[in-house]
């Protein structure tokens, strides 16, 4: 299936029914699929052809849902981009993709122009929700354009989007993915969160990053639900949101889930009808996951694990057991991955390995960039390298213990910061926690943890080390710990480790 496909046989099926809410836009699923067809149409008429990139760097919006199907119709290669990057990094990811067109929502557009002017690119810039200088607005664009399908021949296995890596690390890499890809997504996520044409849908998540807009949206217009789109984050809004359209089903990041709860205006009668709450995009520590069960004890719970290059991987699902929320639970449904040491052996239970995955949801690749592709499909034989390391139980439960790149290795033994995470989150003072490995003259790696109190608690450095001392080997015990207000992320909810762990080497004079 084409992902244009998604949203036309929908409007097939449904056609009076409500499709898109953002804000005071309000479209029947037959008004979204003739607002796609203009924007595709208007985009060959711009000069755009198939394969040609087409970046979006907005919030969410409406006219970012019209400009996601519009494009997957004309095989034109959408280029979703976060709003936050600085102009510098905005540019260098123009001069690496030469967009035909950039769709900026109003308040990003004079950071926009400036990006392009240092890439050295001048496409067509049309913009959203507002007016810039040398920008044409998004309803002048569209406006005349024809609302019957474009017509232009696809393939399932042709690219049409690519969604970009934390950029944690280095320079952020642009994971492609095709049609089939992210169909097979869309298929497997309405499955795992059960997800129903009656479901009132909440989009909470950017639509920038892949769990946002290739796998809940489409997922949700796939099987003919209400999209309820929120432009952005905040507990409140959200909440006035569920009591006034009705949301049944929603997926979060925690750090949005934790900020729900914590709420101080928290008001559960708003909530009432959230039947289902999914959580992914980072790993939730477990008293999460039972603070959802003792304030909204009308939900069901799932847990998702996956990852932009691969789409779900995992699933802990509301029947299986709550003693398993310190795991990402079994393989989703007809996805096939393994555990496996650094030659690709499968380990056996209870051992650390990485998680390799292979099948339809895989990406195409990395974009432009041959090196980072091929150390992803490093074997040759299909099976895609994450990076996650990870433990499988006998009864095939996952638990994340850190990424590969940060592991630590102490006097010569491996040590995964999440398994002391683990521990410290098990502690009635921590709220939040990050570890991650500084340098040591006598052992060549420590461990520091940073830690985010819960609001009262006293407990000190002394005490939580202890703590750790008791549930750990002694090795695996932080060097150093502190105390902060916050632990800064992604807006995925990812921690920015790198960030942190440069900070607090500079303030240590290690770096």
């Amino acid at each position: 299936m084409l992902i244009g496909d998604i949203l036309r046989l929908t409007a097939r099926r449904y056609p009076t029914r409500t499709g898109l809410v953002c804000g005071e836009t309000r479209l029947s699923y037959a008004a979204l699929d003739r607002a796609a067809n203009r924007f595709a149409n208007a985009t060959l008429a711009a000069g755009a052809a198939k394969g040609d990139a087409i970046a979006i760097v907005s919030r969410n919006s409406a006219e970012y849902v019209i400009a996601h199907y519009g494009s997957a119709r004309i095989g034109t290669l959408l280029v979703n981009m976060m709003p936050a990057y600085a102009p510098a990094e905005l540019a260098d990811i123009f001069a690496r993709i030469a967009p035909k067109i950039v769709l900026a929502e109003a308040a990003s557009a004079e950071k926009v122009s400036a990006a392009l002017a240092a890439a050295k690119q001048t496409p067509l810039l049309l913009v959203a929700g507002g007016a810039a200088a040398g920008a044409v607005s998004f309803d002048r664009f569209v406006a005349g354009a024809a609302d019957a399908p474009p017509g232009v021949a696809l393939d399932e296995n042709e690219p049409f989007a690519m969604t970009f890596t934390g950029g944690t690390t280095g320079r952020p890499k642009g994971a492609v993915v095709s049609h089939r890809a992210r169909s097979h997504s869309s298929w497997l996520t309405a499955l795992e969160h059960e997800i129903a044409g009656e479901d009132v849908v909440g989009i909470l998540t950017p639509l920038y990053h892949a769990m946002g807009l290739l796998i809940w949206l489409n997922a949700a217009v796939l099987v003919g639900a209400t999209c309820v789109v929120l432009r952005g984050w905040d507990p409140d809004a959200f909440a006035d949101a569920c009591a006034e359209h009705g949301i049944s089903n929603v997926i979060m990041v925690p750090v949005q889930l934790a900020a729900l709860l914590s709420d101080a205006h928290f008001a559960p009668e708003k909530l009432r009808g959230l039947a289902r709450v999914g959580c992914g995009g980072a790993t939730a520590p477990p008293a999460l996951f039972a603070e959802v069960a003792a304030r909204m004890p009308w939900t069901r719970f799932i847990n998702h694990y996956g990852q932009s290059e691969s789409g779900p991987l995992t699933m802990l699902r509301p029947f299986e057991s709550r003693d398993r929320t310190g795991t990402v639970g079994r393989p989703a449904a007809g996805v096939e991955i393994d555990v496996v040491d650094e030659t690709g052996a499968t380990v056996p239970p209870g051992t650390v390995g990485e998680i390799v995955t292979r099948g339809p949801g895989l990406m195409t690749g990395y974009y432009n960039d041959p090196e980072e592709t091929a150390a992803f499909f490093r074997n040759g034989d299909g099976w895609g390298w994450t990076g996650d390391l990870a433990r499988v139980d006998e009864d095939g439960f996952v638990t994340l213990v850190g990424r590969s790149k940060d592991m630590i290795v102490s006097g010569g033994v491996n040590i995964y910061p999440r398994e002391v995470e683990l521990v410290l989150e098990r502690h009635e003072a921590v709220a939040e926690c990050t570890v991650f490995g500084i340098p040591d003259a006598k052992w060549g790696e420590a461990l520091a943890a940073l830690v985010v109190r819960e609001g009262g608690a006293t407990a000190g450095e002394d005490a939580l080390i202890a703590f750790c001392a008791e549930n750990l080997a002694r090795f695996k015990r932080p060097k150093l710990l502190r105390f902060v207000d916050a632990i800064p992320k992604t807006p995925a909810g990812k921690v920015q480790k790198p960030k942190l762990r440069a900070a607090l080497l500079k303030e240590l004079g290690l770096d």
